[in-house]
């Protein structure tokens, strides 16, 4: 309990926002990011969980053919 607390006055020194990110600023990065993409934010999310999802999948399908490749070799 004592963390939290020691935590919370810590932080609290630091922001001068009882939200932990300031909301002028992250409603400034949206306006930017949707200027620039000119996409939903919905879409966004969609593109970038698609692609956390297939870069892992892309390096297991590669590490798996350079394992067989490795083993027919071997033979």
């Amino acid at each position: 309990m004592w963390i939290e607390t020691t935590l919370h006055s810590a932080f609290g020194l630091i922001l001068h926002h009882s939200e932990y990110v300031d909301p002028t600023l992250v409603d400034w990065i949206k306006d930017k990011i949707d200027q620039i993409t000119g996409v939903s934010a919905t879409t966004i999310v969609i593109v970038l969980g698609v692609a956390m999802t297939a870069f892992p999948i892309g390096l297991m399908v590669l590490a798996l053919r350079r394992a067989r490749r490795g083993r027919s070799r071997s033979r």
